[in-house]
C-alpha cells in the first residue's frame, strides 16, 4: 500500500502531545499520527457481519440525541440472565441441545446489540463528545 502525502496543521499543544507520545513509546512521529488516525476511526461497514451491514448503516443517519438513544439501550435484564445461566451451563458440560441452539441465538442477538452500541458510541466520539464509563449501561441493567 502507497502512502498518500497529506500537509496537517495540528494545533501546537497536539503537535506536542503527539511529540511526546512517540518519544515516549519510541516511534516516528508519522507512525503515531497514522495510528491516531486509525485508532479514531468508527468502523468500516465492509468489516461487519453482512447481515448487519443496512442497520449499521443506518446509524450513521441518526441524530446525536437518537444515537446516545441506541449506545445507552441495555441488554433487556431477563435475556441477559437467561444468557449468563447457559453459558454457566455450557462452561460444565450440562447443556442440552436445545439449550444449545438457544445460547447460539442469545448470543449472536448480544453481540449485534453491542455492535450496534460500539459503532454508536464511535459516532459520537467521532462528533466530538467525550464519552465516560456512565454514559453507557451495564449488561442487564434494564
Amino acid at each position: 500500500m502507497a502512502l498518500q502525502p497529506v500537509t496537517v496543521k495540528p494545533p501546537p499543544a497536539l503537535y506536542r502531545r503527539l511529540e511526546r507520545v512517540a518519544a515516549l513509546t519510541n516511534q516516528s512521529f508519522d507512525a503515531v499520527l497514522l495510528q491516531t488516525i486509525r485508532g479514531n476511526l468508527p468502523v468500516a461497514l465492509e468489516d461487519t457481519p453482512p447481515d448487519m451491514q443496512a442497520d449499521l448503516a443506518a446509524l450513521i443517519k441518526l441524530s446525536d440525541d437518537d444515537l446516545w438513544a441506541v449506545a445507552r439501550s441495555p441488554v433487556e435484564a431477563q435475556q441477559w440472565r437467561r444468557h449468563q445461566t447457559l453459558l454457566r451451563k455450557n462452561a460444565s458440560g450440562t447443556l442440552s441441545e436445545e439449550h444449545q441452539h438457544e445460547l447460539a441465538r442469545l448470543r449472536e442477538a448480544t453481540d449485534q446489540q453491542v455492535l450496534r452500541r460500539s459503532l454508536a458510541l464511535a459516532l459520537l466520539k467521532w462528533c466530538g463528545y467525550t464519552l465516560t464509563p456512565g454514559d453507557v449501561p451495564a449488561h442487564g441493567a434494564a
